[in-house]
C-alpha cells in the first residue's frame, strides 16, 4: 500500500486544500490522519490512484512524500499487537508507523511502516 505524507505548516484551512486539491481532480481519499505539533502539521493520506493524487498535491504547492507500507492482517484480539511487535523488536526492526485501515468481524488490516520492510515481509509472512 503507497502512503503520501505531507509535511506542511499548520494553519486553517490545510485540510480544506489539500482536500480540494485532489476533489477538484475526482480523486477520493480513502484514509486520512493528521497531526499537528506546535507550527507543523503531518498529513498522511492513502487513495486508490497514488501517482495522480501526488500529482495533484504537488501542482497545488504540497510537499509529497510517497512510502510503501506493509499491510497486516491480524485476529481481533488482545495481544495481537503484542506478537508482531515482538518479532519485529527480536529480529532488530524498528516500527515507525502503524495504523488500523479497517475492522472486520474477526481481524483486523493494519498499515505498517518499518526500518527495514523487506526484512520485516520475511518475519511477518504469515500475516501479509
Amino acid at each position: 500500500m503507497t502512503e503520501l505524507t505531507i509535511v506542511a505548516k499548520d494553519r486553517v484551512g490545510l485540510l480544506a486544500d489539500i482536500s480540494d486539491a485532489l476533489a477538484k481532480d475526482g480523486i477520493n481519499i480513502e484514509f486520512v490522519s493528521v497531526e499537528a505539533t506546535s507550527s507543523t502539521a503531518i498529513v498522511h493520506l492513502k487513495v486508490a490512484n497514488s501517482p495522480a493524487a501526488k500529482k495533484s498535491l504537488t501542482a497545488a504547492g504540497f510537499r509529497v512524500v510517497d512510502k510503501h507500507n506493509l499491510l497486516l492482517r491480524l485476529k481481533d484480539r488482545p495481544g495481537e499487537l503484542a506478537k508482531v511487535s515482538r518479532k519485529l523488536a527480536d529480529s532488530g526492526i524498528n516500527i515507525k508507523n502503524v495504523y488500523i485501515l479497517d475492522a472486520a468481524k474477526n481481524e483486523k488490516i493494519m498499515a505498517m511502516d518499518t526500518s527495514d520492510n523487506a526484512k520485516a515481509r520475511t518475519v511477518l509472512k504469515s500475516y501479509l
